[in-house]
C-alpha cells in the first residue's frame, strides 16, 4: 500500500491519479497512555487462540507486528508485565508479543479484557478463550471428554468462526 498503486489498480481506477507513499511514524513512547488505545490496538492486531496436541492444551494471547515496531511490542509487554517477545525464524521481519503462562493469561490478559470490553468480532473469540480458561482452571482439560469439548470450542474460533 505504501508503494503507490499497482498497474492493475491504476487500470481499474483511472480517476485516481496518484497515491503517494506515507512515511510511517516510529513509535517511541515508553508506556501505554490509555487502556482504550491498547484495547483498540488488540482488536485490530491481537489474537486469542488455543494451541493443542493430544496431551496438552495451551491458551495463547499474541500481538504481531513488523519488526520496526519491536519497541512498541516491548512497551506492551511491560504494560502487561508478562509474556515474551519472539521473532519467528520463518518471518524474520515480524516480532510477536506472546503470553503462554496460564497464570498470566488469567491474572493479566483475561482480567484486562474483562474490565476493558472488546466491542468487535474478536469479543466472540475472547469469550471462547475465557470458556476454555475456565475449563482448564477446573482441570477439565486433563480428561478426554474435556479435551474434546475444548477442541470443539477451538474449531469455531478465529478463522473457523461462521457468522
Amino acid at each position: 500500500m505504501n508503494t503507490g498503486l499497482s498497474n492493475i489498480l491504476k487500470e481499474l481506477f483511472p480517476e485516481v491519479k496518484e497515491i503517494k507513499p506515507v512515511e510511517r511514524p516510529i513509535i517511541t513512547s515508553e508506556k501505554i497512555e490509555s487502556d482504550i488505545w491498547l484495547l483498540g490496538f488488540v482488536e485490530g492486531e491481537g489474537n486469542f487462540y488455543i494451541k493443542s496436541s493430544i496431551t496438552q492444551v495451551v491458551l495463547v494471547f499474541s500481538i504481531s507486528q513488523h519488526s520496526r515496531d519491536a519497541h512498541l511490542m516491548g512497551v506492551i509487554k511491560d504494560y502487561f508485565n508478562c509474556g515474551k517477545l519472539e521473532r519467528p525464524s520463518t518471518r524474520p521481519n515480524t516480532v510477536n508479543f506472546v503470553v503462554y503462562k496460564h497464570k498470566d493469561i488469567l491474572n493479566r490478559i483475561v482480567s484486562f479484557f474483562t474490565l476493558n470490553t472488546i466491542l468487535g468480532i474478536k469479543r466472540l473469540d475472547f469469550n471462547d478463550f475465557c470458556k476454555v480458561s475456565s475449563l482448564m482452571k477446573n482441570k477439565v482439560h486433563l480428561t478426554n471428554k474435556g479435551r474434546e469439548k475444548i477442541m470443539h470450542i477451538k474449531k469455531y474460533m478465529n478463522t473457523g468462526r461462521k457468522l
